[in-house]
This record gives C-alpha cells, sequence and structure tokens, in this order.
C-alpha cells in the first residue's frame, strides 16, 4: 500500500513540474497581431495598429504606428484596428497556448471532462 501511495506522490511531483514548466513557457511567449495598412517611406505596409499579447494572455505592448489615426475625424477607425488587432493576438496566444500546454502537460485540457468518466461534474451542465 505504501508504495503505491508514493508512486502517486511521485506522479503529482511530475504534473507540478510540468505545470512549472509550462507557466515559464507561457509568460515568455509572446504574439504579435497587426491591422490596418498605412503609408512608410513610400510603402504601404501592414500594421497601423499592433498588439503584443503573452501567452498568459496580459497586454505587453501597443502601438499605433499611423499617426493619422490620432487625429479625431479617425477615431472611429483608430478604435476599430485596436478592438479587431487585440482579437486576433489573443485568439492566436489562445491557440498557441493550447498547444504549448498539450505538449507539455501530454493532454489536451480541453479534453478534462472526458478524462473524468465523460460526465464531467456532478451539479454542473
Amino acid at each position: 500500500m505504501k508504495k503505491n501511495m508514493f508512486g502517486k506522490a511521485g506522479e503529482l511531483k511530475q504534473m507540478y513540474d510540468k505545470y512549472k514548466q509550462l507557466q515559464k513557457a507561457l509568460k515568455n511567449l509572446v504574439i504579435r497581431a497587426k491591422e490596418g495598412k498605412y503609408e512608410f517611406d513610400g510603402e504601404m505596409v501592414e500594421g497601423a495598429v499592433t498588439v503584443d499579447i503573452t501567452g498568459e494572455m496580459k497586454l505587453k505592448n501597443y502601438s499605433i504606428n499611423d499617426e493619422s489615426l490620432l487625429s479625431s475625424s479617425k477615431k472611429a477607425e483608430l478604435e476599430d484596428l485596436t478592438v479587431k488587432c487585440f482579437v486576433k493576438a489573443q485568439n492566436k496566444a489562445q491557440e498557441i497556448a493550447a498547444e504549448r500546454t498539450k505538449d507539455i502537460l501530454g493532454f489536451d485540457p480541453s479534453d478534462m471532462a472526458n478524462m473524468m468518466g465523460g460526465g464531467g461534474f456532478p451539479g454542473l451542465s
């Protein structure tokens, strides 16, 4: 019986170590999204607005590269580009974070209900 108990403790320690590894990987992950085109050195380039977000879903940087968007007449355009850019960055970060989680932990966390007998948690639907 004791051997089995210590075996489970070892499994918990391994899972904890993997979780700490995952935290570090997500903290160091930075995703950049760009929205809108603007003129730079005579050429149209992507990235009038850029957003950097971490794998922990924390905003790291926000840049308005097209200064013409700062005029009051372009307020709505700036707001629209900002929302689109943030959503794009967040979606990509979530996708990559899920991949990293699966790679590091060895299972897909979105499949936890199936792993627990398929029924999820009693009392929750």
